[in-house]
């Protein structure tokens, strides 16, 4: 059936009570907007029988005509829920939705949501609850405020993504996969799924330390912008998220699937690209305006919810364990056709923060891998032991009175260190130190604390606690400015900084080495990967001086350790064993994301010891899957 032949259908299975004014999709569901009182508040058990009747899910919102005025539905819902301490709300007059921010969602959340009812009853808003940001965060309400001023121009994409998944299509013959980035190479990942009736680009990042290969080839034949049916995000970083934006400015008006706290992040992720840029003087391949049009055109999905994305592929995101958000990309092409898994970024082994990347699915046929540490040696210690290790180089160098520099990526790694130096410092571990922390941290570590839900259970339970929330204990202090900074350099003692960026490509990290690199007392502790090119993978390397800013040179006097285990990567350990244990097996294995000169050895190892077929795509490489 056509989308209008749905919507049809699903006004043909109503009760004539139900006085619908306007029927139309939001992207995969179905919404009805009734002019009927009593409908709105008693249509679950019809539309239950409806939605298993069409088979996708239905809802049914007010008709503007029965909206309370915002301005008084505002009053009323604060005095509703007065308790849950309301701090914003945000109306979406086209959605009849209430995005309501309060600082205790449980207080109505909880109890099967009594209140939510009450709220619908008392205004006829549908209430949409969200956290508020324990610690402000602008790149939030900036996205909130978004899509609330463009209720309107949004309703509209929504209603044209959902004529375009129920269009009529042929039955699903051929599936392949083309690599227009990240085979073979770390960064730049882009890869294009095309069916007979369908084309999904799964990432579309930049590569960060490679200008010569920085964005993904989209003038490859196959790839044409105004056939893309979709976009699916895996998580936030940059050599997955950051050329996004660039569809827009390019033609791209259609959906961008993504989890909810990988929106915020991706938002931060490439402003932060595009202000770098122009400090550097450089060009960056967007603006704000082509990110203000991502966010308008993303929709956002929580783990292990199933969704049509187009005429002939449903799509799942699972926890992938890496950053916050971060997705495992499951595929369902067709009717029981073909299962493709394409991991993203994961880790296979829990964290501080996150659990175990989900090996679990309903069904696969092939697994397009990372293989960021896929090498022979690629074996990482415990994160126990790299916690223990961490603190150890920190005593280290607190003893010769030196400074400690931690240079960190601003979403991920980074909070897991915080979460290890507050640890230190509340067992007595680390006393009378301080602690700096500079760079986009905050803004990343505001996001993380508004999607509590999306961490380990005992670190969820504390972000809910203000008071003992571990990411935003006062012993972190939040650096202000270049004057700041001088300042800091020209204490005396010793102090913790923890900058961005983690490869020392730029950001505030960068000043804080050249100040420190000469003498032996300080130290520099790598906690994250450290990428071909970059001046991280070059200090690693172990000359006596090093260039920065691509004109000073400076000696490299001070102690660099890596600090091994606190990567979000799988080690080689875990990416063997998270193919080993999938469920169901895998038929073939594809690796990406990882060092060329490893990818053979590594796929090697997968066909003798895991009995899997494997094949390694170089970039522009197209593979078909059945």
């Amino acid at each position: 059936m056509s989308g209008d032949e749905v919507l049809n259908r699903i006004q043909a299975l109503l009760p004539s009570k139900a006085n619908i004014g306007e029927s139309r999709f939001e992207a995969a569901s179905a919404v009805l907007f009734t002019k009927s009182f009593d409908f709105l508040m008693n249509a679950h058990e019809t539309l239950r029988n409806v939605a298993k009747e069409v088979k996708l899910r239905v809802e049914a919102r007010a008709d503007r005509s029965l909206l309370m005025p915002a301005e008084d539905a505002e009053a009323a819902i604060r005095k509703l829920i007065e308790k849950a301490e309301v701090t914003d709300m945000f109306f979406d007059t086209y959605g009849s939705k209430v995005i309501i921010e309060v600082e205790k969602p449980s207080e109505i959340l909880g109890n099967g949501n009594p209140k939510l009812n009450e709220i619908k009853r008392k205004t006829a808003w549908t209430p949409v609850i969200q956290r508020t940001p324990p610690l402000k965060s602008d790149i939030i309400n900036t996205i909130r405020r978004i899509l609330t001023k463009n209720s309107k121009e949004r309703a509209s994409f929504l209603n044209d993504v959902g004529m375009r998944i129920y269009e009529d299509t042929k039955e699903t013959e051929w599936a392949r996969v083309s690599f227009l980035g990240g085979a073979r190479e770390v960064g730049r990942s882009a890869l294009f799924l095309q069916t007979n009736g369908s084309r999904v680009l799964m990432d579309c990042g930049i590569n960060v330390a490679n200008r010569n290969k920085a964005f993904p080839i989209l003038d490859a034949p196959e790839f044409r912008i105004e056939r893309l049916d979709a976009v699916v995000i895996s998580h936030a970083h940059l050599d997955h998220v950051g050329f996004t934006p660039f569809l827009y400015k390019y033609g791209y008006k259609g959906p961008v699937y993504m989890t909810p706290p990988t929106l915020p992040l991706s938002v931060l992720l490439t402003l932060d690209s595009v202000d770098i840029a122009h400090k550097e003087k450089g060009t960056a391949p967007y603006s704000s305006k082509e990110i203000e049009q991502m966010v308008l055109h993303t929709i956002t999905m929580p783990y292990e919810e199933v969704t049509n994305i187009t005429p002939d592929v449903r799509l799942t995101l699972y926890n992938a364990g890496h950053i916050l958000g971060s997705a495992v990309v499951h595929m369902h092409i067709g009717e029981g056709f073909y299962n493709l898994v394409y991991t993203g970024d994961y880790k296979f082994g829990p964290t501080k923060m996150h659990d175990s990347a989900v090996n679990k699915f309903p069904r696969v046929e092939a697994v397009i891998t990372e293989s960021t540490y896929g090498r022979p040696e690629g074996i990482l210690p415990p994160i126990a032991e790299a916690q223990k290790n961490l603190i150890s180089e920190i005593k280290e160098t607190i003893e010769k009175k030196g400074k400690i520099l931690i240079p960190t990526a601003g979403v991920g790694r980074v909070q897991e260190v915080m979460l290890t130096v507050e640890e230190a410092v509340r067992k007595g571990e680390l006393k009378g130190i301080p602690i700096y922390v500079d760079g986009m941290v905050w803004d990343a570590t505001a996001i993380y604390t508004t999607y509590p839900e999306y961490l380990r259970k005992n670190i969820r339970r504390l972000v809910f606690t203000k008071e003992e929330n571990p990411l935003l204990n006062p012993i972190f202090k939040r650096v202000g400015g270049q004057k700041e900074r001088k300042s800091i350099m020209a204490e005396d003692g010793s102090s913790i900084i923890i900058a961005t960026s983690g490869m020392l490509n730029g950001g505030p990290s960068v000043f804080y080495f050249s100040q420190m690199a000469p003498y032996e007392k300080n130290s520099l502790i790598f906690v994250t990967y450290q990428g071909e090119g970059t001046l991280g993978r070059t200090i690693q390397s172990g000359p006596r001086e090093v260039t920065i800013n691509n004109r000073d040179r400076i000696p490299l006097n001070m102690k660099v350790v890596r600090a091994e285990g606190f990567s979000a990567h799988s080690d080689r350990k875990q990416l063997l064993n998270y193919l080993k244990t999938m469920e169901p097996r895998p038929g073939l294995i594809l690796p990406v994301h990882g060092d060329p000169k490893i990818l053979p050895e590594f796929a090697s190892t997968i066909r003798n010891t895991l009995r899997m077929s494997t094949k390694i795509p170089n970039v522009l490489d197209s593979i078909r899957l059945k």
